[in-house]
């Protein structure tokens, strides 16, 4: 079982954030989300120690584009990016803006557990 480790999840897919929330408890992880990027970067700003999983296309805004931002103000920020719009290009760019990794939607329990572990060596140990 994993360590407590606390996630924010912004994603506008109320059925992705319960599905990964649940995911993440299983492992260890207390976590939040939020539906949008406004609310997203509220619950940041008061817990910005967390890994957060971060949509690209939310209602108010892109996760691409708010990725420097974040990590300029929170630089030890884990990012994890996901997004249904998972090509060579937004990877790339996420990459640059330092996300930590990309996982394309459908989310698979593997991708999530391998994208920790990148994160977190040993957090399974």
């Amino acid at each position: 079982m994993g360590k407590e480790i606390d996630a924010i999840i912004i994603d506008d897919e109320i059925d992705i954030c319960i599905l990964l929330t649940g995911m993440l408890k299983q492992m260890g992880f207390k976590s939040m989300y939020a539906t949008t990027l406004k609310e997203g970067l509220t619950k940041l700003s008061n817990s910005p120690d967390v890994v957060l999983f971060l949509d690209n296309n939310l209602p108010d805004g892109s996760g691409l584009d708010a990725l420097s931002g974040i990590k300029e103000k929170f630089p030890d920020i884990k990012i994890i990016m996901i997004s249904a719009y998972d090509g060579e290009v937004e990877r790339k760019r996420a990459a640059a803006d330092g996300a930590i990794d990309f996982i394309g939607k459908p989310l698979k329990r593997v991708l999530i557990v391998d994208s920790l572990n990148k994160i977190f060596p040993d957090f399974l140990n």
